[in-house]
């Protein structure tokens, strides 16, 4: 045997140790490396002496305000800590990840709008951004944010729509929502009048003396995207009204009774229609949706109102 030539018991060896090697390097590439909560921390000081520096020679207008100042200041701070606090977020959910594997399981998603056998449209239409404040703005970019996340969680999604995508609005979410462009909806920066005829449009507002029923695919249902605390009461209605389209109300008093306005959030609206898809039962999606400060107390013959509402459909 020359010096060269290898033993079966070295071979055996040799395929051995490429084994583990080869499953070390799996765990490597399969196991993300956790940062500690002192690396997190030494981390966020350093971010901090960054900001500090860079609003030390940060050039403000000259006519600013006190409080214009501060809400600058405030809105620099989010932008320059956001990278670093999706990193922190990210580090808690690998460890948490780490020391409980099933309480975190994977997110489940529904559909493509394309591939969706629900072909309801529904739109949030955001013609109102010139009347909120920059607070209901931030409200409002939230409710279409849970929008989403409803319909992207469904198993049949409805062809959801943002409408008049523009202004305060979509500088909210420019600047404040990464990824919203990839969203698996349709958005738009043109208005309803402009995407479809008057006669398919059926709004949906709370003052409107039409009962909404069921759902017609040849129609889409705008909701108005308006945090106003009743400002502006029936402002929708009216623009809907001199527009030419269509109006309904949600039948919210048909079942029920409110001990509170009848006035929904954007996402609650959508929440609604989107459990009526699912369970065909209206008094079933109001409960499911409508949160107890509302007080909602259903009437007696909700069963007999629902059942001659679907023989009225039929």
């Amino acid at each position: 045997m020359t010096d060269q030539e290898e033993t079966p018991c070295q071979n055996n060896t040799s395929l051995v140790l490429a084994d583990k090697i080869a499953e070390d390097k799996s765990k490597l590439s399969t196991e993300p490396a956790i940062c500690s909560q002192e690396e997190l921390d030494t981390m966020y000081k350093n971010v901090q002496k960054e900001f500090d520096i860079f609003i030390s020679q940060y050039k403000f207008p000259d006519d600013i305000s006190k409080s214009g100042k501060k809400k600058l200041v405030k809105k620099l701070q989010f932008d320059f800590f956001k990278p670093i606090k999706r990193k922190i977020e990210r580090e808690k959910l690998k460890r948490k990840k780490a020391n409980n594997p099933q309480s975190c399981p994977k997110r489940r998603k529904g559909n493509k709008l394309c591939d969706s056998k629900n072909k309801v449209r529904i739109a949030v239409d955001c013609s109102f951004d010139d009347l909120m404040s920059e607070k209901d703005i931030i409200k409002l970019s939230k409710q279409i944010q849970r929008c989403y996340a409803i319909n992207r969680h469904m198993d049949d999604p409805l062809q959801l729509h943002l409408t008049n995508l523009q202004g305060k609005t979509l500088d909210r979410l420019d600047n404040f929502l990464d990824g919203y462009k990839n969203w698996d909806m349709h958005l738009k920066t043109e208005s309803l009048i402009e995407l479809f005829q008057p006669s398919e449009v059926v709004y949906l507002c709370a003052e409107s003396e039409n009962l909404l029923s069921t759902f017609d695919e040849s129609k889409i249902y705008a909701i108005g995207g308006f945090v106003d605390h009743n400002a502006h009461k029936g402002l929708a209605y009216e623009r809907a009204k001199n527009a030419g389209f269509q109006h309904a109300r949600l039948p919210i008093d048909k079942f029920f009774t409110l001990a509170t306005r009848k006035v929904l959030t954007v996402c609650h609206v959508f929440e609604i229609i989107s459990n009526f898809c699912i369970t065909d039962s209206w008094t079933s999606a109001i409960e499911k949706t409508i949160p107890e400060r509302k007080g909602l107390e259903a009437k007696t013959d909700n069963d007999q109102l629902e059942q001659n509402s679907k023989e009225n459909n039929n």
